[in-house]
């Protein structure tokens, strides 16, 4: 073995030593430094054997030009070559883990709320309570072709998973997911700008996780998704991040007087959906872009409590723009749901509207109607203190219902429609951030624990963690 092939040898062998060390990739700068110096120790070491065998090698290879004993000093060159393969096959195993570690990156955030309700005696009171607001770990990584992702969250009294998919890159243009995955509709990967979210957020619109298979494609300025979802969610459960008819059996009952007691589940939930987007940006590959999407989705609205079938659709017309620090989104979507439903003395809940659900939580939204949305925003990036960018943000959304709607009293009788406006200021000080929000709305469809009277209401909400 040449003195060359030795070094890359402890080449080799320094990197196998990183692999035993991977898993502390992810601590912070101090712990990297020891690390570090570990590695460099180990690398010592290992460059001293090494000299070793090469001495060892070269004085076998002396003996048997000089002293005749040829038959001992092969021997030892065998020996020696043995095992220098047996640690160069190792350091390559290593090297193999190692890759596959780097390639995986375990991410996690950190948020407490505070929140004060122009509505709420005991806020006035007290100036409000902080509380724990959520904690997320991810999981991203890639070997190869093959791609995934899953992240699961904590909040105060529940707990899912957010998304969890598998994939394969076919190859630079298309790639298959299968899991828990985004819906392709309307403005992506969230339709709104600041922390809170819009109506058609809310509505199960934009942002929300299936189960099914997604194709994605790009081609330059073109985009295109095509998806099949078995389920809307991994089981009939309010507890997802993306709102969905949450099915349920449970009927309404009545007291003695024949009055209404408590309303029960309207029992739809979305089945064989189908769904697709494509989109088109203007000065793609530049600082300055828009792009204009169009999507749409639809299939079987299944009833738990009929066992019938139904059926729902939408469809969004789309822009999301990036000019430098500036970002505008614009949405209109057109929605409609068709169920087959019992009769409204058995629910207690209106055919008007259909019942969603997400964060544990069961609300109405009407059952036909147009949704619009407009976001602004503005990033910039500061120097004060510890502070280094400042986001200014505003989101605005309106639904308007066809026909009669109310997001209370289990949708019977009329109400202005819905409205939702979110303005606020997000500071990030390295891996620590704040959001700073004034919501505002009226008649936002019994979410937000205000009034809904037909007036506006205010929440005023802060939302501060770290990113890890």
């Amino acid at each position: 073995m040449t003195k060359a092939t030795f070094r890359t040898l402890a080449i080799a062998l320094g990197v196998s030593s990183t692999a035993l060390t991977a898993p502390y990739a992810f601590a912070e700068s101090s712990s990297e430094q020891q690390t570090i110096q570990q590695l460099r120790q180990q690398l010592e070491q290992m460059q001293a054997r090494l000299e070793r065998l090469e001495n060892q090698q070269a004085q076998s290879s002396g003996n048997a030009g000089t002293t005749g004993q040829g038959e001992t000093a092969p021997g030892k060159s065998a020996e020696s070559q043995q095992y220098s393969s047996a640690q160069q096959n190792l350091a390559e195993k290593n090297s193999s883990i190692l890759e596959q570690m780097q390639q995986t990156q375990i991410s996690g955030t950190f948020e407490l709320a505070h929140s004060y309700n122009d509505w709420d005696e005991q806020d006035k009171d007290t100036g409000g309570d902080i509380d724990f607001g959520k904690f997320i770990l991810g999981i991203d990584g890639q070997v190869d072709n093959y791609i995934y992702s899953f992240q699961y969250r904590f909040y105060d009294g529940y707990r899912f998973l957010h998304h969890g998919w598998l994939g394969y890159q076919l190859n630079d243009n298309d790639t298959v997911k299968v899991g828990l995955v985004q819906t392709p509709f309307g403005n992506m990967d969230y339709g709104y700008l600041g922390w809170y979210g819009t109506l058609p957020y809310l509505a199960g619109f934009n942002d929300n996780q299936n189960a099914g298979i997604k194709w994605h494609h790009e081609d330059g300025p073109w985009t295109t998704d095509l998806a099949f979802f078995k389920s809307d969610q991994l089981g009939s459960t309010n507890e997802s991040y993306g709102a969905n008819p949450p099915g349920g059996t449970t009927a309404a009952t009545y007291d003695d007087n024949g009055d209404l007691d408590t309303r029960g589940d309207q029992g739809n939930k979305s089945e064989n959906q189908v769904a697709a987007r494509v989109g088109y940006t203007f000065g793609h590959g530049t600082d300055y872009t828009t792009e204009v999407n169009f999507s749409a989705k639809g299939g079987q609205l299944y009833n738990e409590q009929t066992n019938d079938s139904g059926d729902n659709w939408a469809a969004a017309l789309g822009l999301n723009g990036n000019y430098g620090n500036w970002s505008v989104l614009l949405q209109a979507t057109q929605y409609e749901y068709n169920a087959k439903n019992a009769d409204e003395d058995d629910t207690g809940i209106s055919d008007n509207v259909m019942q969603v659900g997400a964060f544990n939580f069961n609300y109405l939204i009407p059952a036909e109607g147009q949704m619009y949305n407009f976001s602004l925003a503005y990033s910039m990036d500061v120097n004060w203190g510890p502070i280094d960018n400042a986001y200014f943000y505003n989101d605005y959304s309106y639904i308007s219902a066809d026909g009669d709607y109310s997001p209370i009293n289990g949708g019977f009788g009329s109400m202005n429609d819905p409205q939702l406006n979110d303005i606020g200021i997000k500071l990030t000080a390295g891996p620590y951030y704040a959001w700073f929000d004034i919501v505002t709305n009226k008649n936002g469809l019994n979410y937000f624990g205000s009034p809904v009277d037909d007036d506006w209401h205010t929440s005023y909400q802060t939302h501060f963690g770290v990113n890890f």
